[in-house]
């Protein structure tokens, strides 16, 4: 743990730049609550209703609003200031999940309230990811994007490795309702940071037409760059197999298979923070060495690869090893993907597209884990990761074939 933080903020120094730090700290405090809320959410679902079905559900409840608002998100990314829609996404999660809590004070909590008030806040969400990403080519030269992606993405890695084991020890002196308190206030204090991010002096222009003029040019440029089109339509085959496993499947394997607490699969949720760490490190140490687009299909096949794994895993302490194996593989996806469409497209077109690739992973996340949670009710959930990881390995070989794909950079 001492070395993983040692080396993340060498990072930083390496790569020192006011504005990456602190949307570093702000993204390391909001991802910290949102690793939090996840396992609360979920865990709190279970224990209401016992049910997968249900879980799975709730669970999609949480990502469906990117299928219903993440392309209008991207189309205020590229019409309005950046930096507000940030502080406003965060705010109005804050005020959103604050109301959890609550409602389990007051014993009026049940699962259909918790997943709309999960809905709402989502919808909320959906708003930031392509603001931030839109807004980090405006303040980084572009021969660092990389780096500087590889640099950012570690703050929700370190969030998510510290996040779970605070909420593990948490567990054992606190309430569940207790830690929707934390996010909340996660989000605030990020929202704060940004405050002191320094805007740039040349911005570039932001459009001026109606919101579904936007969205229109934003589809057609997808179609006319096929390359990015066919990034995004894979990046959709993927997160059909791995979002639901990782949302639903993995508390049900750890709870149901396992016969874990909410603290073992707390520190497993961190051992998969603790991979994604190494493959940010990996990142930013070889991204300039190798094609984006070659490590973005290598470590999609990865990633199917360790969730097959799981059909054999037999304790807790083996699923912690596996994985951090298995989340070696996820930053290195996402990553490429974000550098690749930085370097490759215009600026102004970035809020739409960051907005379709998180409408790919948040939508298919929703009915990933629908689907996981259906089909954990009527066989065992080993079956579930073995099928899902066949699944997903067959999208990283779909991918190989293409060969715009492959020559991206």
């Amino acid at each position: 743990m001492k070395r993983i933080l040692t080396l993340t903020f060498l990072l930083i120094i390496t790569m020192w730049n006011r504005n990456v730090t602190v949307l570093w700290l702000a993204q390391l405090i909001s991802s910290m609550g949102d690793a939090v809320y996840q396992l609360a959410l979920i865990w709190l679902i279970l224990d209401l209703t016992g049910s997968p079905v249900i879980t799975g559900l709730v669970a999609m409840s949480a990502y469906l609003p990117a299928m219903l608002f993440g392309l209008l998100g991207g189309v205020f990314a590229d019409k309005y200031n950046r930096l507000t829609i940030m502080h406003v996404a965060n705010i109005s999660q804050s005020l959103t999940v604050m109301i959890i809590p609550l409602t389990l004070f007051y014993g009026v909590a049940d699962a259909m309230l918790i997943g709309i008030l999960a809905f709402i806040r989502s919808s909320f969400g959906t708003m930031f990811p392509p603001a931030l990403n839109a807004f980090v080519p405006e303040v980084v030269a572009k021969d660092q994007l990389s780096k500087v992606n590889s640099v950012i993405a570690t703050s929700s890695q370190l969030a998510y490795l510290i996040g779970p084991a605070i909420a593990g020890i948490l567990l054992g002196i606190i309430s569940l309702n207790r830690l929707f308190v934390f996010d909340a206030l996660s989000f605030l204090a990020a929202s704060i940071l940004l405050i002191f991010v320094i805007k740039p002096k040349n911005r570039p222009p932001q459009e001026t037409h109606a919101t579904f003029k936007q969205l229109k040019s934003g589809l057609r440029y997808i179609i006319k760059h096929r390359s990015i089109g066919y990034l995004i339509i894979l990046t959709i085959l993927n997160n059909i197999f791995i979002m639901g496993p990782a949302i639903v499947g993995m508390p049900i394997f750890v709870k149901t298979t396992l016969g874990g607490t909410a603290s073992d699969f707390a520190f497993v949720e961190a051992g998969m923070a603790g991979g994604m760490l190494i493959g940010s490190w990996f990142m930013y140490k070889s991204s300039h060495r190798l094609s984006n687009g070659i490590l973005l299909l290598f470590a999609l096949i990865w990633d199917g690869i360790t969730y097959s794994f799981f059909y054999w895993i037999p304790s807790v302490p083996a699923a912690i090893v596996m994985i951090i194996v298995h989340g070696m593989g996820i930053p290195v996806i996402t990553i490429s993907r974000t550098s690749i469409i930085q370097k490759n497209t215009p600026n102004e077109y970035h809020g739409r597209l960051f907005s379709m690739v998180h409408l790919a992973v948040v939508g298919m996340t929703a009915m990933s884990s629908a689907l996981v949670g259906i089909l954990a009710a009527v066989m065992s959930v080993r079956y579930v990761f073995l099928i899902f990881g066949i699944g997903a390995v067959i999208s990283g070989l779909v991918g190989l074939l293409s060969k715009q794909i492959r020559r991206l950079n």
